[in-house]
């Protein structure tokens, strides 16, 4: 049996064989897996893929709404997925764990791309309208480990919510972690680490985000001055 393993390694044929088998039983694959999980598909998928293990998960696409070169995972139950209208998310995932978990977004929202990750059950991420995020962005409700204080013995870092108000601008790369809630109109810097709460109309940056200035709003077309 060694033997015949070994010489199935060795023999470029098969190996091939094998690998094309492989990828035929992966087309194939049921990638929604459960009972009771329900799609809604008003807007527009391109080159979006699902990868659903769980019952009575809802995945609700609204009219003008465009994903591309998505991947929708949900592990678990009762999960509520909700992409309002005329939101463009062009790249990334949506990651459900647990039970009871919603992502909701906002009409009118862009992405270029995200990672949004909700676990532990009833925890949610919910983004505003007409938000403008860049690209590489990460919503992470939270630590997906457990750490445990030594002396009471008990877990310290449990998830929280995320909460993003209307009109928020979020620069590439950045972080937002758990139980952040961002102020309308408020704009996050390039590579920053949001993991505390910012208040509205405010420009935040750095490692851990901090407050560079207030009093601001903005707006997607470029002013130039006389």
């Amino acid at each position: 049996m060694l033997n015949l393993k070994k010489r199935f390694r060795n023999n470029r044929v098969l190996l091939i064989f094998k690998m094309r088998m492989r990828r035929f039983k992966a087309r194939f694959k049921n990638p929604i897996r459960g009972n009771n999980n329900l799609i809604i598909k008003k807007g527009v998928l391109i080159n979006t893929k699902f990868d659903i293990i769980g019952n009575n998960n809802t995945i609700n696409i609204m009219s003008g709404a465009v994903l591309s070169d998505m991947v929708i995972i949900m592990r678990g139950s009762n999960h509520s997925l909700i992409i309002g209208e005329r939101c463009h998310i062009k790249g990334g995932n949506f990651y459900f764990e647990d039970e009871f978990c919603t992502i909701q977004i906002g009409k009118g929202t862009t992405v270029e791309s995200a990672h949004f990750a909700v676990t532990e059950p009833n925890k949610s991420i919910i983004i505003g309208e007409d938000c403008m995020f860049s690209y590489g962005i990460e919503f992470r409700t939270g630590d997906s480990h457990s750490i445990i204080d030594l002396e009471t013995k008990k877990r310290i870092n449990y998830a929280k919510d995320i909460i993003i108000g209307d009109h928020v601008w979020i620069g590439a790369k950045a972080i937002i972690l758990k139980g952040v809630t961002i102020g309308n109109n408020s704009i996050v810097g390039i590579n920053s680490i949001v993991s505390s709460n910012i208040p509205v109309n405010t420009i935040a940056a750095g490692i851990p985000a901090k407050i560079v200035k207030e009093n601001v709003d903005w707006i997607k077309e470029r002013i130039y001055d006389n």
